[in-house]
């Protein structure tokens, strides 16, 4: 039962309001078949990216120090495919000895070398231009950078065991700072904040008026209705 009409209609109206920008958000009007979601998504993937990209410049200037570093690691694969699949990318290196055992890859060269091959294919990916990628390996784009990322991920295990451990930290801060974007942001448009700063504020500030819209429209529709919450009083003692 209505006990307060004026305060119903008003949860009324905000609620079908609320209903109605909801049903056009869910609709495919945002560009490319997007619906709101989808697009505020891809904005915010596209700015996240925009965002790391001083992060991946400063670690790859890191690898420069390691230019004329040798190393000769055993890499072991899980087995004989994956470990000729890891020798075709790490034969692109230049200088490199490379020669393969069953599943595990010997390889000896200058770990600047290997930064620098490693950096111009993520540089590729993270540019979105994943041609470059299927050209040079004849494989998918994706499946090169995965290929450098586990390949790395033994790297470290050998210099590890040989107590190189500025070598493996190097290499780990590299996976994580290169390899992991590159791969991760491969088809993202790159955003700045800087950019779309208007946009920005326009859907944080819409955010907290839309969710403050339903909390209100919930509380109208309660008071209309009668729904209340309040303290119960405290019992009078015998």
């Amino acid at each position: 039962m209505i006990r307060d009409s004026k305060a119903f209609i008003i949860g009324v109206v905000m609620m079908v309001s609320f209903l109605g920008i909801y049903l056009y958000m869910m609709s495919p009007s945002f560009g490319n078949g997007r619906n709101g979601l989808e697009f505020a998504d891809d904005l915010f993937n596209s700015i996240s990216k925009g965002s790391v990209e001083n992060v991946i410049g400063a670690e790859l200037e890191k690898t420069a120090k390691f230019d004329g570093t040798e190393i000769a690691v055993e890499l072991k694969g899980k087995d004989e495919s994956q470990a000729e699949r890891w020798s075709q990318v790490l034969q692109k290196v230049e200088g490199a000895e490379v020669s393969v055992n069953k599943e595990v890859v010997s390889f000896k060269g200058d770990l600047g070398k290997v930064f620098a091959s490693i950096s111009a294919d993520c540089q590729a990916m993270f540019e979105n231009n994943g041609d470059v990628i299927q050209q040079k390996y004849n494989t998918d784009p994706r499946d090169a950078t995965n290929r450098w990322y586990n390949i790395t991920k033994a790297m470290t295990k050998s210099l590890d065991a040989q107590e190189s451990f500025k070598e493996s930290l190097a290499l780990q801060s590299y996976q994580q700072k290169v390899i992991e974007p590159a791969y991760n942001y491969y088809g993202v448009e790159i955003l700045h904040v800087s950019e779309h700063a208007p946009l920005m504020t326009f859907m944080m500030v819409f955010y907290m008026v839309y969710t403050l819209w339903y909390g209100f429209a919930i509380y109208y529709l309660c008071q209309g209705l009668g729904i209340t919450m309040s303290k119960s009083g405290k019992k009078a003692e015998a």
